[in-house]
């Protein structure tokens, strides 16, 4: 756990910082094609078990591993992470729900709360979205959440992980700082 709290809620939802509790799940979620194939591992990602302790130890505040758990079940439904603002101002939250829990709108709750949170929390100037393109629920959820196309883009890995990545050709979607705190003064 790091010094900073990144604990917050929504009306269904508690995000906390990921424990040692919370490893297997996290690794059966980054492990699992259904979740991973639309951020280009579509076998999962290999490494995910070793991988998840390092990303335990290594993160603190806005970059620390977070886990959204039900607020009625207390059971965990999905990984998410806030992201420190790159050089630019940026920020790119990133959500990965557990596929049992797609479809309930848990998805938009968390990304509308992640944004929150990247300007609450951040000085951040942008709050950046890059679902695939052939994934439509990411799509709808950044255009839910207020976000507007800004562009396309083409992300690839590294050679040395070639051989279990695809590249993913992915719509950009941002809300700046002035559109969302306009956007909550009208609310």
């Amino acid at each position: 756990m790091s010094d900073v709290d990144v604990r917050f809620c929504t009306p269904r939802l508690e995000v906390r910082e990921a424990a040692d509790v919370d490893e297997a799940f996290i690794v059966s979620l980054w492990s699992d094609p259904r979740v991973m194939r639309f951020v280009g591992f579509p076998l999962g990602i290999p490494t995910a078990a070793d991988d998840v302790p390092r990303r335990m130890r290594c993160g603190a505040g806005l970059t620390a591993l977070l886990v959204a758990e039900s607020r009625e079940t207390r059971r965990a439904i999905g990984q998410c992470l806030l992201g420190a603002p790159d050089a630019d101002g940026v920020c790119e939250p990133d959500i990965k729900l557990d596929p049992a829990f797609w479809g309930c709108g848990y998805g938009r709750e968390l990304w509308a709360a992640l944004i929150d949170q990247s300007f609450l929390r951040s000085a951040c100037a942008v709050v950046r979205g890059t679902p695939n393109v052939a994934n439509a629920a990411s799509i709808r959820m950044q255009e839910s959440a207020g976000m507007r196309r800004v562009g396309e883009g083409l992300s690839t890995f590294p050679p040395e992980m070639r051989e279990f990545t695809v590249p993913v050709q992915h719509v950009v979607y941002e809300v700046s700082r002035e559109e969302w705190q306009h956007r909550r003064a009208r609310a």
